[in-house]
């Protein structure tokens, strides 16, 4: 009987939780510390970034303060996510000391965030931050979330722009061929192999001749760097590795 109550008491606390809107850990996933929003957008925001975590079991964070107390905005972002959230999950903060924002990615969402994607998302975010729209920043970044984890779990939908690029290249393809048989058929036009079939005999008389040093080609490769999934990563004070990128605003 005790062991019933028990089980009843967890799954009530549990719903408690999930109606506050906190993650598995207990923590808000939308903590505004350097007081950005209005309570109402707080409430909107928040409720959101709970409905996309919990249909994709990883959690969307934001966390705004005012300083990094003394930490690089990484090494914040990263320590902050590992004590209060899952394995896997994005956060974003924003730092308004330096007005610097970061992206923390773990687990999963390290593959699915790619270097390329999180500074695509970011630069969203800055440029909605920089005019003081804080609110759409943070609209744009569940967003972006919602649109990039939806993708990788359930597929993407149909790019009508991917589509009409490929159909052209195809169709660039195909003029070729058809263009390079016509030429085929031009048997009785064949191009002069030498430079000398087109000058007439005996009026060109070379006396001397020098080779000269016009131009060199130098190819350069860029260093490879280590990556997992298409995104750099890095090992957090707690020794869990993170993804992640960042700028100013």
């Amino acid at each position: 009987m005790k062991k019933k109550i028990y089980i009843c008491l967890v799954l009530i606390s549990l719903s408690i939780l999930l109606s506050l809107g906190v993650s598995a850990e207990g923590m808000p996933r939308l903590y505004d510390g350097a007081d950005l929003l209005s309570a109402g957008e707080e409430a909107e925001l928040l409720a959101r970034f709970d409905s996309i975590s919990e249909a994709y079991g990883m959690d969307v964070a934001v966390v705004t303060v005012m300083s990094t107390e003394g930490k690089s905005p990484m090494d914040f972002a990263d320590d902050y996510y590992d004590a209060n959230f899952g394995n896997d999950g994005i956060l974003l903060l924003v730092s308004m000391e330096y007005r610097e924002w970061w992206i923390s990615t773990a687990g999963r969402c390290i593959n699915i965030f790619d270097d390329y994607r999180i500074e695509s998302i970011g630069e969203n975010v800055a440029g909605y931050l920089g005019q003081g729209d804080n609110s759409d920043a943070f609209e744009a970044f569940a967003d972006d979330c919602d649109y990039y984890i939806n993708g990788e779990v359930n597929g993407y939908p149909f790019d009508f722009g991917k589509a009409l690029l490929i159909s052209l290249g195809v169709g660039l393809v195909a003029a070729f061929i058809v263009t390079g048989k016509l030429k085929g058929e031009l048997k009785t036009v064949r191009a002069a192999t030498a430079a000398a079939d087109y000058v007439k005999a005996g009026s060109l008389n070379i006396t001397g001749s020098n080779d000269f040093f016009l131009y060199r080609n130098v190819h350069r490769v860029a260093k490879q760097t280590s990556s997992s999934g298409g995104s750099r990563t890095h090992t957090s004070s707690s020794g869990r590795s993170h993804g992640g990128g960042g700028g100013k605003f």
